[in-house]
């Protein structure tokens, strides 16, 4: 078989996968670009109400991961991953619907459990299905998929609110684009999976250390998210988002073409290197004295969190046993939301009390502590629970 016809017959039953998990976020990204209009212009809402309704549905995947993935690991990863897509066209279905903020809160709670099992499912399915010694090639290029979905669905979503018939087309599109995940799911057969010999937890011990160091790292991201462009402008710096664009580039550029390196090189160095460069974009962001750098350091943090993310689902997957695979990724992932929802606030504080430049100063003290932990798994355990044959620990 030559390369290309081995690659693709590698890519060719996973990329249902990607396709569904890509389907699926274009809903939520669609429904996230026309929220907060929808909360202030049609139910009558206040700015308050707006963040609440955007945070539920963070909240809920958090609690949700962990217990998909517990699902998948007994039920079957299809199963799952079909029964959350279902419930992604409910939830979109459910807008239509939603006449007030509170029901609208409970929607958003719903949208984010089908979200969660989706992607918990998904991932514990791919890591099922590929070898060795491209798992965290395979995690990566499924964490672009969601992420492409989310960024072109807020595109598609606002294009819609303007051009076919406002909010109801929105809500529309998000139904049949989950109801086509769901179809990409129901054709792929069953995975075969090892049954679970006893309980994983809703907190799989090989998914802590990992967890912590990804929630450290995803302050940082936070932080640039919510603050680059007033840290900016408080320069007397214009266009200050740019840099936070520049995150993007990047992000998905290194995990299409070095989307291999926690494979060859090893799950931890690149984690331990990814969180140090990410501390480097910190540092030029905090010091910016004009555009370029601040760009130059959106561009940096987006190399240095392109990998991280599937180094730690590395190490997690290597360290876990094959039975377990769905809670510990699943709990593993809730960690990055954590650091997302717990990120932003304390940004805002550090601001409050120190200035702008604190804040990227403050975040780059955590990816350094995320570095350090990183390095901290790498040490030689005297077990490794879950350890495949032929697999060695890593050393530093």
């Amino acid at each position: 078989m030559t390369t290309t016809g081995g690659k693709l017959a590698f890519y060719r039953p996973i990329v249902p996968l990607f396709g569904a998990i890509f389907l699926c976020l274009l809903g939520v990204g669609a429904s996230l670009a026309v929220l907060p209009f929808y909360v202030l212009d049609e139910l009558d809402g206040n700015r308050v109400e707006v963040g609440v309704v955007i945070a539920a549905i963070a909240v809920s995947a958090v609690i949700a991961r962990p217990v998909a993935g517990r699902l998948g690991d007994r039920h079957g990863y299809r199963t799952v991953m079909l029964a959350g897509a279902a419930v992604c066209a409910a939830a979109a279905a459910a807008y239509l619907v939603a006449g007030n903020v509170g029901v609208l809160v409970g929607v958003r709670v719903l949208h984010g459990v089908g979200e969660a099992a989706v992607y918990t499912a998904g991932a514990a399915w791919l890591v099922a299905l590929a070898p060795a010694d491209r798992r965290g090639r395979v995690v990566g290029l499924y964490g672009i998929h969601m992420w492409l979905g989310i960024t072109l669905g807020a595109l598609l979503g606002a294009v819609l609110l303007r051009t076919s018939g406002g909010y109801p087309a929105v809500w529309l599109f998000a139904i049949l684009a989950a109801l086509a995940g769901a179809a990409l799911v129901a054709v792929r057969p069953r995975p075969e999976q090892p049954e679970p010999k006893g309980p994983a937890g809703i907190l799989p011990r090989s998914a802590v250390a990992p967890g912590v160091a990804l929630s450290l790292a995803g302050f940082g991201y936070a932080a640039l998210a919510a603050f680059v462009a007033l840290h900016l402008a408080d320069r007397g710096i214009e266009n200050g988002i740019a840099a936070f664009n520049a995150f993007g580039f990047t992000y998905v550029g290194v995990r299409l073409f070095v989307g291999g390196l926690p494979d060859r090189l090893g799950a931890g160095r690149v984690a331990v290197v990814s969180a140090l460069v990410e501390a480097v974009g910190l540092l030029l962001v905090a010091v910016a004295p004009n555009l370029v750098v601040a760009v130059v350091g959106g561009l940096v943090i987006g190399a240095g969190l392109s990998l991280l993310f599937p180094a730690l689902a590395l190490l997690v997957i290597n360290r876990t046993d094959p039975a377990h695979q769905g809670a510990a990724l699943g709990a593993f992932t809730s960690f990055w939301d954590l650091g997302l929802v717990a990120g932003a606030p304390l940004a805002g504080l550090v601001a409050s009390v120190a200035g702008y430049p604190a804040v990227f100063q403050v975040m780059l003290l955590a990816a350094l502590v995320s570095a350090g932990i990183s390095a901290w798994t790498m040490l030689p355990r005297r077990s490794l629970v879950g350890q495949r044959p032929g697999h060695a620990p890593e050393r530093p």
